[in-house]
C-alpha cells in the first residue's frame, strides 16, 4: 500500500494472487500481437479460402467418378458404329476434357497456396516462437523483480513489527505533557 494511502487512513486494497493478475495490453507495448498482425489475417484467409479448395469439390468429384467408361477407356472405341453416337461421344469427351482440365487447374492452384501456406506457417510459427522466448524472459525478469519487491515487504513488515507501539507507553504525567520549568529542577523533595 503507497504510504500516502497510509497517512490519509484510506483502506489496503484488496489481494489478488499472482495468477489473478491481468496485465493491460497498453502497460507494455510489443513489437507484434499475433492477433493484429498482417500475417494473421492472411493465414486466417487462406486457411477460410482452403475450405472451398478443389479437393473439397464432392460435387465435381463426383461428376468426374461418374464418367461413361467410354469417355474413359480408348479400348471402347470400336463400339462406335455411326457418326451419330461418334460425335455424341465426342461431345461428352469434349465435356469431360473440359470438367477434368478445370478441376486440375483448381487442384494446382491449391497446391501451390498449400505451399505458400505452408511457407506462410513456418515463418508465423518462427516469429512466433521468437517471441514466445522473448516473453518468457520478460515474465523471469518480472518474477525475479517480484521475489525482490516481496523480499522488501518481508523485511519491512518485519522491522515495523519491531518497532515499539508509542500508543502503549503509560502516560506518566496523567495530563497533557508539559515541559519542567527551571524552578523544578533546583527544588527538593
Amino acid at each position: 500500500m503507497p504510504l500516502s494511502m497510509l497517512q490519509e487512513g484510506g483502506k489496503k486494497p484488496k489481494k489478488r494472487p499472482y495468477e489473478e493478475i491481468k496485465v493491460k495490453e497498453d502497460d507494455y507495448p510489443c513489437p507484434s500481437s499475433p492477433a493484429d498482425s498482417p500475417q494473421t489475417v492472411e493465414i486466417i484467409k487462406a486457411l477460410q479460402e482452403l475450405e472451398n479448395a478443389a479437393s473439397g469439390d464432392a460435387a465435381v468429384r463426383k461428376r468426374i467418378s461418374s464418367l461413361p467408361l467410354e469417355v474413359q477407356d480408348a479400348s471402347l472405341l470400336d463400339r462406335i458404329t455411326d457418326k451419330e453416337s461418334g460425335e455424341r461421344l465426342s461431345r461428352m469427351v469434349d465435356d469431360a476434357c473440359l470438367l477434368l482440365a478445370d478441376y486440375n487447374g483448381r487442384l494446382a492452384a491449391e497446391i501451390d497456396d498449400r505451399k505458400q501456406l505452408t511457407r506462410t506457417l513456418t515463418d508465423f510459427l518462427r516469429t512466433q516462437k521468437e517471441i514466445l522466448t522473448e516473453k518468457e524472459q520478460k515474465l523471469e525478469e518480472y518474477k525475479q523483480k517480484l521475489a525482490k519487491v516481496s523480499q522488501v515487504r518481508k523485511e519491512l513488515r518485519s522491522q515495523i513489527g519491531n518497532l515499539p507501539d508509542l500508543s502503549l507507553l503509560p502516560n506518566v504525567t496523567g495530563g497533557p505533557l508539559r515541559l519542567p520549568s527551571s524552578g523544578d529542577f533546583y527544588t527538593t523533595d
